[in-house]
């Protein structure tokens, strides 16, 4: 996973700018009488805390540091889930979040996982982080699912967590996961919120962009340069329904350094499976891949099926809050788009597209205006996250 903080920045204009943020930033924290200051006072706080432009952190004025403990808790088939939980200093009962980070996550004592763990326990929301080996290892899975559905029920289940107030956030691949699991009929019912951080809608979909190097969205279809953690994602997800271990390899290399098929494997000699994951790997348009990626082994579509949130977003009953940057390279900003648009007319969603995040990133590429105007929309979207939780 990048960073998901601005990038240190020396720029004269951008201090200036945090410090008149942050005297706005002292005056919300101070006044928190109502439910409706409370949302702003803990929004604003949490912007200041994980943006390096602003020089002060008004949050550390008014909280202690959060508690930072690591728990364990049961899984299907005798497996033990390990999480890292965030409690927010002062004792008592509070709302929660599960929060899932996407694939190749930084590591658990990362400074910036840390940062942002703290900063949504500062704002007085229990957080647990829980760990995926797969997901350490670029591997996206269905097993992810089963984990979440049982960690959410233990996060609910704590002593300093009022289970009625219990939500859900993620990043990227992992926010797509979280989004399949509020969707169990275990716990839908109990899943108050999911915030979906430049997640994919479609798995499908997500292959077919890669692969082509296009976006698409509603009859429109325009070039794209996927990040190389994408590709490689989505390849190794490709060849692992490729039965023979030389085949994978070879296509693996040639994919790798775009060298031609050696004489001795030649693609004639490809087994049709191979053939066929090497196909999808070189499709050249939108139509072409989703047409060879429904010719998979069942198994293998019954896994995308299973991994994607449109396969059952009619079962989710939570409110959806959906964030996503124009630009991703990673996720293109139109999986978020078709998750709205499909449920647009159930309502209780809201939908916000940045201009100044790199995937996860905000960013100091953009200019004054465009920051100030980006950093509002942030804001305004957090305060969303914070109402549904007070």
């Amino acid at each position: 996973m990048k960073s998901i903080f601005f990038p240190p920045t020396t720029s004269r204009r951008l201090v200036r700018t945090g410090v008149i943020v942050l005297s706005v930033l002292a005056t919300a924290l101070v006044l928190v009488f109502t439910p409706q200051v409370s949302a702003t006072g803990r929004a604003l706080g949490f912007v200041a805390q994980v943006l390096p432009t602003v020089p002060f952190k008004p949050a550390e004025w008014f909280t202690d540091t959060p508690d930072r403990i690591e728990i364990t808790y049961p899984l299907g088939d005798g497996r033990i889930g390990v999480a890292d939980l965030y409690v927010p200093a002062g004792g008592g009962e509070h709302s929660a979040v599960l929060f899932f980070l996407g694939v190749n996550p930084a590591g658990k004592d990362d400074e910036r996982v840390v940062n942002v763990g703290n900063a949504v326990a500062r704002t007085g929301i229990v957080v647990m982080i829980p760990w995926s080996e797969l997901m350490a290892q670029r591997r996206v899975s269905g097993q992810e699912i089963d984990d979440l559905v049982h960690g959410f029920e233990h996060l609910r289940t704590l002593p300093m967590v009022d289970g009625e107030k219990a939500g859900m956030a993620g990043f990227c691949v992992g926010s797509s996961l979280l989004l399949v699991a509020a969707q169990d009929e275990r716990i839908r019912d109990d899943v108050t919120v999911v915030n979906s951080f430049a997640g994919y809608y479609d798995a499908k979909d997500l292959i077919a962009s890669v692969v082509t190097q296009r976006r698409f969205y509603d009859g429109d279809s325009r070039q794209w340069q996927p990040d190389r953690l994408s590709t490689e994602v989505v390849r190794t997800h490709l060849l692992e329904s490729v039965s023979d271990a030389a085949e994978r390899q070879q296509i693996a290399q040639v994919i790798e350094d775009g060298s031609a098929l050696s004489a001795r494997l030649s693609l004639e000699e490809f087994s049709p499976e191979a053939r066929l994951v090497y196909d999808i790997l070189h499709a050249s348009d939108i139509d072409e891949a989703r047409r060879l990626i429904e010719l998979l082994p069942s198994q293998s579509l019954d896994t995308l099926n299973d991994i994607s949130p449109s396969t059952n977003i009619n079962e989710l009953r939570a409110r959806l809050l959906v964030m996503h940057d124009r630009q991703d390279p990673l996720v293109p900003s139109e999986e978020s788009r078709r998750l709205v648009d499909a449920v647009q007319q159930r309502g209780n969603v809201y939908h916000t597209e940045f201009s100044f995040f790199d995937h996860l990133d905000p960013s100091s590429r953009v200019g004054y205006f465009e920051l100030v105007r980006e950093g509002s929309k942030l804001f305004g979207h957090i305060y969303q996250v914070m109402r549904e939780l007070d």
